[in-house]
C-alpha cells in the first residue's frame, strides 16, 4: 500500500488490487479505491467477482459500468458463492436487469477542483506561490514528498510558511491536482502542464507517470507530439523508445515537414536520423509479433513454403534465371517444379531495368508447379 501511494507510485496490478481494495476501504483511502476502480473497469474478471468486489466496496460507478454491460436475458450462476454473498440491493438489481430494465445511468468520475486548496487550514498550513502570482495552501511535507526542489528547501528550513513554485499557475494547478487524492488522471488533453510542471517541480513519480503514458502504444498522439514533450522537458533518453514506434522511413520524412519541427532541439533531430538509418537497412520491412513466441521482431528476408508437401526454404537463388512474358515470369526449374511468380506492375525502376535487360534468364517457365503461385502487387 505504501509503494502505490508514495511517489514510487507502483502501478496496481490483478494481484495487488485484492490487497488493496480491503485496506483502502477499511482506512477510507478515497484515492487509492478510485485508482483501484479505474483498474477494475478495463482490466477482464469474471462478472459475477466483479459485482461482488463493486458491491463490498461500494464502487458504484464499476457496479453502473457492469449492469450496463449486462444483457437482458443473460445467464447468471445463481448457486455460486459469489452471488449469495451479494447484498440484496444488488440482487435486486441483476434480477430487474435479466428481465429487461434499462440499466443504471453511468456515473462518471467525480470532478476534482482546487477548492479544498483556496483557504489555510490545520493540513494545508503553508502557501505555494506560483510565478504568476496565484497562492495555494498545501502541506508541504505531502508535497516535498513529490518536488526533490521542495524537499531541498524543506531540509534546509524546518520553519515554511510560503514556498516559490517555477510552475505557472496552470502547471501548478495540474500539478496539485495529479499528485493529491484521487489524483487527476492524466490523458492526452491535460499530459502537457502535468509533464511540465514534473519537470519543473523535479518529480520522479509524476514523470514516470508521464512517461508510461507517452510510450503507451494506446495513447492516441502521434509520434512527433510525443516527441516534442519529451524534448521539451528535457527526457532525451526516452527519445529512441519514442522513436521505435516509427516502422517506416518515409514517416519520418514526413515529420521533418512538420510546421514545429525547427522547434526541436539538435539532439532531438540527431535521435530521428538514428532512427532513419536504420529502417533504411531494412525499408518497408513493419515490425509484426510472432503467434508462437509473442516477441516483436522484423522479418529480414523471405522464406518459402511449398502447398504440396509443407517444406520450407530461404534459397535466395529461386527468383534467379526467371523468364518473363508480358506481366508473368517462372522460375527456372529443369524438373519443372517451381511454379511461376505474376507480378502486378507497376514495377520498382530496378525490376523494370532487370526485365528489360533480360536479367531474369531466358529458361523455360512452368506453372502451377511444386511451389504454387506467387503474386507481388
Amino acid at each position: 500500500m505504501l509503494e502505490c501511494i508514495h511517489p514510487t507510485y507502483k502501478a496496481i496490478d490483478d494481484q495487488s488490487v485484492h490487497i488493496l481494495l480491503p485496506l483502502a476501504f477499511d482506512y477510507q483511502m478515497e484515492g487509492l479505491l478510485h485508482r483501484c476502480e479505474c483498474f477494475l473497469i478495463t482490466h477482464n474478471l469474471p462478472f459475477l467477482e466483479k459485482v461482488w468486489i463493486a458491491d463490498r466496496y461500494k464502487l458504484n460507478r464499476l457496479l453502473a459500468l457492469c449492469l450496463r454491460e449486462m444483457r437482458p436475458n443473460a445467464k447468471i450462476d445463481m448457486n455460486g458463492a459469489k452471488y449469495y454473498a451479494l447484498s440484496d440491493r444488488v440482487k435486486v438489481l441483476l434480477l430487474e436487469r435479466v428481465h429487461g430494465s434499462p440499466p443504471p445511468e453511468e456515473i462518471a468520475e467525480p470532478p476534482l477542483d482546487l477548492e479544498s486548496f483556496q483557504r489555510a487550514t490545520d493540513l494545508n498550513f503553508a502557501a505555494i506561490r506560483a510565478k504568476t502570482g496565484r497562492v495555494y495552501y498545501v502541506n508541504p511535507y505531502y508535497v516535498a514528498a513529490w518536488s526533490n526542489v521542495f524537499q531541498d528547501r524543506i531540509l534546509t528550513n524546518s520553519h515554511v510558511e510560503e514556498l516559490y513554485s517555477p510552475c505557472s499557475h496552470e502547471e501548478l494547478s495540474a500539478f496539485l491536482m495529479a499528485i493529491h487524492p484521487p489524483q487527476l488522471r492524466i490523458n492526452e488533453q491535460n499530459i502537457g502542464p502535468v509533464l511540465m510542471a514534473a519537470v519543473k517541480m523535479e518529480s520522479p513519480g509524476l514523470l514516470k507517470k508521464c512517461a508510461a503514458i507517452l510510450l503507451s502504444p494506446q495513447t492516441h498522439l502521434s509520434v512527433f507530439v510525443r516527441l516534442s514533450l519529451l524534448d521539451r522537458c528535457f527526457l532525451h533518453e526516452m527519445l529512441p523508445q519514442c522513436l521505435q514506434m516509427v516502422q517506416r522511413p518515409e514517416h519520418l520524412i514526413q515529420m521533418t515537414q512538420q510546421t514545429t519541427y525547427d522547434c526541436l532541439s539538435t539532439r532531438a533531430k540527431s535521435a530521428m536520423l538514428d532512427r532513419l538509418s536504420v529502417l533504411l537497412e531494412n525499408p518497408g520491412l513493419q515490425s509484426h509479433s510472432c503467434q508462437r513466441c509473442k516477441m516483436t521482431s522484423t522479418c529480414p528476408n523471405v522464406t518459402w513454403l511449398c502447398p504440396h508437401c509443407k517444406t520450407y526454404s530461404s534459397d535466395v537463388n529461386l527468383l534467379k534465371g526467371a523468364t518473363t512474358t508480358g506481366n508473368q515470369f517462372g522460375m527456372v526449374n529443369p524438373t519443372g517444379g517451381y511454379g511461376s511468380i505474376t507480378m502486378n506492375g507497376p514495377y520498382p525502376t530496378g525490376v523494370n531495368q532487370q526485365l528489360q535487360q533480360g536479367a531474369y534468364g531466358n529458361g523455360p517457365s512452368t506453372s502451377g508447379g511444386a511451389y504454387g503461385t506467387t503474386t507481388i502487387s
